[in-house]
């Protein structure tokens, strides 16, 4: 009796080689066959002996042991080999990110280390009690990689995001005030809100979710208008003119419609690292850092 073979290609959010353990499981939809195979995967992978019985849909459900569990649904037929249309895209899994590789302070953008030189965040201060700027407050970013992932993925979207007066959103930001996993509070002024109002790239969207900072209120809030990885400005005013953008990437429920991934139970601001990846696939914005995995170890059987 003749058999299928599925051949796969897999890859991370930005479409290089996976190169990563998976576990390749396959279960009929007709009856109760299932498949499992765990390979070392670079990047192409052909899974041979399937029965399909002529034909046959089953549901493939890759298991990388960094990335998050992607499946989808595929029709074989006896004798043929059955390829996907796209490359298996597998997003990275968070909770198996120990860091990231990011850019040196001078090879940063001059807007973000503008940002950095201009920045009074509270909870980064010096022993004399001053706040930490510029590359030292870069540094200080390094026992809180989420905090230094949110800060680049914020800037890489901001400086996509060009208004009408010819400047990014990225161009209006001065330092920060207080920064998040999931958002960062900047200070800017009346001309980015007013730009942001006028844009035909952002619509006003409700505000009620944002709580503003003491001696603050809050004016308007507008997202872009992407389909995934939008940009929110949320502005709040003082009684002196002031204005603080509370800046943030929403990712509600983009991970999962990106891409093929199962649903994810974990509750709590959204993660950095998925909208590390939510750019890369779907914006092509790349926020100029890398993940690090736990280090394998000698396994003596």
């Amino acid at each position: 009796m003749a058999t299928a073979s599925l051949e796969l290609e897999l890859t991370t959010a930005g479409g290089a080689d996976l190169n990563d353990f998976v576990r390749i499981e396959l279960f009929s939809l007709r009856s109760s066959r299932h498949y499992q195979n765990s390979v070392q995967a670079t990047r192409r992978v052909t899974v041979r002996g399937i029965e399909a019985s002529p034909f046959d849909t089953y549901r493939v459900m890759i298991s990388p042991a960094n990335y998050r569990t992607v499946q989808f649904f595929q029709p074989m037929a006896d004798g043929q080999t059955a390829k996907p249309e796209k490359a298996t895209r597998c997003p990275v899994d968070p909770r198996r990110v120990t860091g990231i590789v990011a850019p040196a302070h001078s090879a940063l953008d001059a807007g973000v280390q503008s940002i950095l030189a201009q920045s009074q965040i509270p909870r980064f201060v010096s022993a004399s009690g001053s706040f930490i700027q510029g590359p030292d407050l870069y540094a200080a970013l390094e026992t809180s990689a989420r905090l230094k992932a949110c800060l680049l993925n914020i800037a890489k979207k901001s400086s996509a995001t060009v208004l009408r007066d010819g400047k990014s959103c990225l161009d209006h930001y001065a330092g920060m005030v207080r920064m998040e996993q999931d958002r960062l509070f900047i200070r800017t002024t009346a001309a980015l809100f007013e730009e942001t109002q006028n844009s035909p790239f952002f619509h006003r969207v409700d505000s009620a979710l944002h709580q503003p900072i003491p001696g603050f209120a809050m004016v308007g809030s507008y997202k872009t208008l992407d389909r995934h990885g939008n940009l929110q400005l949320t502005f709040q005013r003082n009684t002196a003119g002031d204005y603080v953008a509370d800046v943030d990437i929403d990712a509600a429920q983009g991970i999962e419609h990106v891409f093929e991934v199962l649903g994810d139970a974990v509750k709590g601001p959204t993660d950095p690292y998925d909208v590390h990846e939510i750019l890369l696939a779907d914006q092509h914005l790349d926020p100029g850092y890398s993940f690090v995995f736990p280090q394998a170890a000698t396994v003596i059987a």
